[in-house]
């Protein structure tokens, strides 16, 4: 029943408003009738303590009976509120209503009466012993002669009159809670309806993003939560479609990049099936498969290498060592393609040693893949330097060319896998594709920086931070 948004917050909403107004009504109604009560029982204290002079001057022979019963009757007349007078023995000696003349002499037993004669001022409603067919609101008030309660008068007004102008009362409050009740349910649907209809939107479009269409997005304008839903959603699906886009290029350039050395293998080991073909060129044909083959192991690592850095797999082996030492042993390893591009090298050590907490195996790795690119992309009698720096706690390593350099759209794309910005001029270059990949993995798992400037003409810098041993 409840299987959506928008019929959970209809149901939530709509048993909360019914508690509220139910709460409100039944409130507003104890409230009023209690006020009208209240205010009514005031009435007649005030109308009785204005009899009371009188009847204290009757009782001192000021005035007649006849005066007593019209004032009495004049009270009934507009409040429609029976008046009795009381001696202090609680015999009745005067009544408003000549009908119940029958009542005079009468002695009450009433416990409100004994009350009353004590000097107390009651006010009550419900029934009345067998004097009234239907409840009725009773207020004594005691008549003091000489600082002594000497009598008593006792008005009694039927509570149904009463009743039926609270019953007005309670028409027009309950009118005015259906019609709240009806604004309310109606402002709720809408307000429901405008918040699940951005869900059900998001929910739709996401079914289409799982079928693999990357290209739809949500249309919500709203700046709060459910916006930022949105927008956030909209970001998403657009990461998953450059990252589907990515996938698609990658399996393309892994065939590009595998298919070439198979092609070639493919072609010479037909050659070296020639009976024909002399000595010279058999061992010519076996050094091109020895490299090919040699290409498609260094790509098939490179390519397990990364998966199982991305996979979190590929724990940094962390350890104490000198970074400086690390950098000229690379050097020297690369002396060869150094001198066969005539290329300057220098180095600048600000502190030697610096020692650095890292996995020496990983960051020698690093060292070794942006010194190969720059010489890679540097032509004959270019520059190459390397800096070491310290910063607070530090090392900042820069790797820096005087290369073709990178052109600043391609400067956030160099760290996907196989990307080429220039693809005639990278297929000239031999390599993976996968270097800086790796680079950007491994100093992502030693959660450190690492970032590149470049001018395309000028020549490229890397560089990248490492964790400074401190002694302890």
């Amino acid at each position: 029943m409840f299987n959506t948004v928008f019929k959970k917050l209809v149901s939530v909403y709509l048993i909360v408003i019914l508690v509220i107004f139910a709460v409100l009504g039944v409130s507003m109604i104890k409230i009023f009738e209690n006020y009208y009560f209240e205010k009514r029982s005031e009435a007649l204290i005030v109308e009785g303590q204005k009899l009371n002079s009188t009847v204290i001057k009757y009782l001192n022979h000021q005035v007649t009976y006849e005066r007593l019963e019209i004032e009495m009757e004049a009270i009934e007349r507009f409040l429609n509120t029976k008046v009795w007078v009381v001696d202090k023995m609680g015999y009745v000696y005067g009544v408003s209503n000549r009908s119940e003349t029958k009542l005079i002499g009468r002695q009450l037993t009433e416990k409100d009466i004994v009350n009353v004669l004590k000097g107390n001022i009651i006010a009550k409603r419900g029934s009345y012993d067998e004097y009234f067919e239907s409840p009725v609101m009773t207020v004594g008030i005691p008549i003091f002669i000489n600082g002594k309660v000497e009598n008593g008068i006792f008005m009694h007004s039927p509570i149904y009159e009463i009743k039926e102008t609270l019953n007005e009362t309670y028409k027009i409050i309950i009118y005015s809670i259906l019609i709240s009740m009806t604004i309310a349910v109606i402002l709720l649907y809408f307000i429901s309806q405008k918040i699940s209809r951005p869900i059900k939107e998001i929910n739709q479009i996401t079914k289409v993003i799982a079928s693999g269409e990357f290209d739809k997005r949500v249309s919500i304008m709203s700046k709060d939560e459910i916006g930022q839903l949105a927008v956030s959603f909209n970001h998403m699906a657009e990461e998953l479609d450059k990252l589907e886009e990515m996938r698609k290029g990658f399996i393309a350039d892994v065939s590009h990049e595998l298919r070439t050395p198979l092609t070639l293998i493919k072609g010479y080991v037909k050659g070296l099936m020639d009976v024909e073909l002399s000595e010279e060129r058999r061992v010519e044909y076996l050094d091109i498969i020895n490299r090919e083959t040699g290409r498609l192991t260094e790509l098939i690592n490179n390519l397990l290498d990364l998966s199982k850095m991305e996979s979190g797999k590929d724990i940094p082996n962390m350890e104490v060592f000198d970074i400086n030492e690390l950098i000229r042993r690379i050097i020297i390893n690369y002396s060869n393609k150094l001198e066969e591009k005539d290329i300057n090298v220098e180095v600048r050590f600000n502190y030697d040693p610096t020692l650095v907490l890292a996995d020496k195996e990983s960051i020698s790795q690093v060292i070794s893949n942006l010194v190969d690119n720059a010489i890679k992309f540097m032509n004959s009698g270019g520059n190459l330097l390397i800096e070491t720096e310290t910063k607070e706690n530090k090392a900042l390593i820069s790797i820096k060319d005087t290369g073709i350099g990178i052109p600043e759209s391609d400067l956030n794309n160099i760290w996907q896998r196989f990307y080429k910005g220039d693809k005639a001029r990278s297929r000239q270059i031999k390599g993976t594709g996968l270097g800086l990949s790796i680079v950007k993995e491994i100093i992502k798992n030693h959660k450190e920086q690492i970032w590149v400037e470049s001018k395309v003409g000028e020549g490229t810098v890397f560089r990248f931070t490492l964790e400074l041993f401190n002694g302890n």
